[in-house]
């Protein structure tokens, strides 16, 4: 299904403990976390298991210690992003910690490309970008792929698709827990975001040989045993960064208008784009990812099939794009 970006070195986890002991890394949990609880997604972690504590600070310290660097960027990048993202997890009732999800599995690079293939700011893999679910139309994530365009690297398009397939994970698809019967999605965000990184057939078959119901509870590929706890250690990071200490470069928040079913009459390049705009082509290309760079163009007609576009342009600046369209000839009048 989906295939992250990087692969993962980790120690074999340790026979899970459920008493505690004072952590004797160099981050541990906030005072008001060790005071009223971890939550994640709206769920209570159990953070009095010392098992369960210890991936979590583990990751915690991973990520301050060793990847500090890429988590300041991870954090400036998600800052600038999030008026983007958050609307469209909040449309699908996916938890908000999900914004990070994309820095995990991306850096929110929209070219990031793994070795297995699976691309863009949410890591899909092709195949699973190009086969939605059936009978299942409100989480289609289906995304388009041809020569000239993947959305897969369209900011809006790949986080409905990632938002729709997370839902799709948690509420619709048929999964077996604990030896039990069928059941209609994982129904726990944290059970849904292993699923996302290792598969959702992976996960639900182990939950199923270990007679578990819990992500906590049962073996995964070493990947995936670090993948959930460092997504909540982000998280937390990110929503106590005076206590981590964190001092995040602001970057100014992305914002863009977004034209629907422009159709051309003849090809527009992103040079045009700039000069329509006043603007530049790479800050063109910028906001329109999903056409790769080599090609540098939407293009009026696949053969002779005159193409719908989805375009986006600097906010403030929609009408006058429309407009100029026309005028020169791109659109009609």
């Amino acid at each position: 299904m989906f295939c992250p970006s990087a692969r993962i070195s980790a120690e074999v986890c340790s026979v899970p403990h459920l008493e505690t002991e004072r952590d004797s890394s160099r981050h541990g949990l906030p005072p008001n976390v060790e005071k009223t609880g971890l939550a994640f997604a709206g769920k209570p972690i159990p953070i009095a298991r010392r098992d369960i504590r210890e991936r979590i600070v583990k990751e915690i310290n991973y990520l301050l210690l060793d990847r500090r660097s890429r988590v300041l960027l991870w954090l400036s990048r998600a800052d600038s992003l999030k008026p983007v993202i958050s609307p469209i997890l909040k449309k699908y009732n996916v938890p908000q910690e999900f914004l990070y999800l994309a820095a995990i599995e991306s850096s929110y690079d929209s070219r990031a490309l793994s070795s297995a293939g699976a691309y863009g700011y949410w890591q899909f893999i092709k195949s699973t970008a190009q086969c939605g679910p059936k009978g299942c139309d409100q989480y289609d994530w289906k995304m388009n792929i041809n020569k000239w365009k993947d959305e897969r690297a369209d900011l809006v398009n790949s986080t409905h698709a990632a938002s729709k397939y997370l839902a799709w994970l948690n509420r619709v698809k048929k999964v077996s827990l604990s030896g039990q019967s069928e059941q209609e999605g994982f129904n726990d965000w944290l059970l849904a975001a292993a699923a996302y990184n290792a598969g959702p057939s992976k996960v639900s078959q182990r939950l199923s040989q270990f007679g578990a119901a819990s992500y906590w509870d049962v073996p995964l590929p070493i990947e995936t045993e670090r993948y959930v706890p460092r997504l909540i250690a982000l998280s937390l990071i990110g929503k106590h960064r005076d206590f981590y200490r964190v001092q995040v470069h602001h970057q100014r928040s992305v914002a863009f208008e977004t034209l629907n079913k422009v159709r051309l009459q003849k090809d527009l390049s992103f040079v045009a784009m700039a000069r329509l705009l006043n603007a530049t082509p790479r800050d063109m290309w910028a906001l329109n990812t999903q056409i790769p760079p080599e090609k540098g163009v939407f293009p009026a007609k696949s053969g002779k099939t005159s193409i719908e576009h989805t375009i986006h342009v600097p906010k403030g600046t929609r009408q006058k794009f429309l407009a100029q369209l026309a005028a020169h000839g791109f659109t009609k009048k």
